[in-house]
């Protein structure tokens, strides 16, 4: 009976140690989708390469760090968002130099342009944003929308 007892306490181990879990790819995202989402002009764009830098600096005997985000659509970098935010830095207008990329233009903010950041804690940022971006070209003067923002990415 014991051996027996002992066998199934064994399977049982076994079976639970290798069961599959939601981390079975071996991320440790803590459930960031570690991509920018975002609709251009009427079209979703998903923006899944994501690199935040982090610039340290000391500035009236006060440390400061900046995350310089850079995001992608794959390896393609004539499509490309760019943003600075501080690290702690949270609530309306907390993404600075707001930027975006295409074929060789950059659009820029040029003040209608709003953003939220709801986790911003050093290891994960969570922003939402919205507006109009700029361009200024040989042509004159060309906008941009951009709706539904999302960053959600652990660095």
């Amino acid at each position: 009976m014991k051996k027996t007892f002992f066998n199934l306490c064994v399977v049982v181990g076994l079976i639970l140690s290798t069961s599959c879990n939601k981390d079975d790819d071996g991320s440790d995202n803590n459930g960031a989708s570690n991509e920018l989402t975002v609709t251009i002009e009427g079209q979703v764009v998903t923006f899944d390469t994501v690199i935040v830098e982090r610039d340290t600096f000391i500035f009236d005997g006060e440390q400061f760090t900046i995350l310089n985000v850079t995001a992608t659509v794959g390896t393609d970098a004539s499509r490309t968002i760019n943003f600075e935010t501080e690290v702690g830095d949270l609530g309306t207008f907390s993404l600075y130099a707001f930027e975006y990329l295409i074929n060789g233009e950059y659009f820029y903010d040029s003040g209608a342009f709003n953003s939220v950041v709801s986790v911003n804690n050093g290891s994960r940022l969570t922003a939402t944003f919205t507006g109009t971006l700029t361009a200024f070209t040989a042509e004159g003067e060309e906008s941009i929308m951009l709706e539904n923002g999302i960053i959600d990415v652990n660095y």
